[in-house]
């Protein structure tokens, strides 16, 4: 070091972190509408192919799936989805299921309005929903997945589960992931971000929870694989019950709980 400048820390002090998240939802709500969508393709993209490298690594393993259900479930989650979140963080993409938190954390200090909370959310969501189709069809174009049945298996299974069930599997996903997303925000290394990453994402995935936008990738893949659901089992039984949820998870479970600790989240006025 010279000239006696202080070092960035390697990890911030918890209010740090939280004033940090809330500047950078600012940041994301101030962007264009275009610029969002375009940054939201390129998040879509990325968690595609973490879903991508998910089903073909930890969804070919039917011989532990048997032997060691356990197992096989934590290879599904630490192969996979954590490097889609990485890529995504790393180059800025715009990730809805993310800005649930930080923009509604910007928004409850003050920092940016309702009307660009509104802006980043449908331009981030919509680009989230385009990039995942389009590496859905990519991956199924590509032949890479033989005849393996993950993809099918887990699209008839998402399109089953009663409302209630999806919708709570949405909440504790995005709470996990909106974790993920805010600690990485207080780190300042690549490596730091990766572990922050690593360990609540590859965990979502091992216990079985959703995420909207990997499913935007997951149940059309298995569709286009024979899958047995419609695109109205899709958006109605699976896509819109883990949406609301996804936005309890990080809206309220994450940010709504360090906004109250650290912010002005339900305070008076005058505290």
């Amino acid at each position: 070091m010279s000239g006696g400048a202080s070092a960035v820390p390697d990890l911030k002090a918890p209010p740090a972190i939280y004033e940090g998240a809330v500047a950078a939802g600012a940041a994301k709500a101030s962007a264009s509408w275009e610029k969002i969508f375009k940054l939201g393709i390129a998040a879509g993209c990325h968690i595609g192919f973490g879903s991508y490298l998910a089903i073909t690594v930890g969804g070919a393993c039917p011989a532990i799936a048997e032997a060691n259900p356990g197992l096989q479930k934590i290879i599904f989650g630490a192969f996979g989805l954590p490097f889609g979140l990485i890529m995504t963080l790393v180059t800025g993409g715009e990730l809805f299921t993310g800005n649930t938190a930080l923009v509604t954390g910007s928004v409850m200090e003050g920092k940016t309005t309702t009307a660009d909370l509104i802006k980043n959310w449908t331009a981030s969501y919509a680009g989230n929903f385009v990039g995942s189709l389009l590496l859905a069809l990519l991956a199924y174009k590509s032949g890479t997945l033989g005849n393996a049945p993950a993809s099918v298996a887990i699209a008839t299974a998402k399109c089953s589960m009663p409302f209630q069930t999806a919708f709570v599997r949405g909440i504790l996903c995005n709470w996990l992931v909106c974790m993920a997303v805010y600690m990485a925000s207080g780190c300042a290394s690549l490596i730091g971000k990766m572990v922050a990453v690593w360990f609540p994402i590859s965990a979502f995935v091992a216990l079985g929870l959703d995420h909207s936008v990997a499913n935007m990738f997951i149940i059309p893949l298995g569709m286009m694989r024979g899958a047995d659901v419609s695109i109205a089992d899709f958006l109605t039984k699976n896509l819109l019950p883990v949406t609301l949820g996804n936005i309890v998870g990080g809206a309220l479970c994450v940010m709504g709980l360090y906004g109250s600790a650290f912010g002005k989240w339900f305070k008076a006025k005058d505290e």
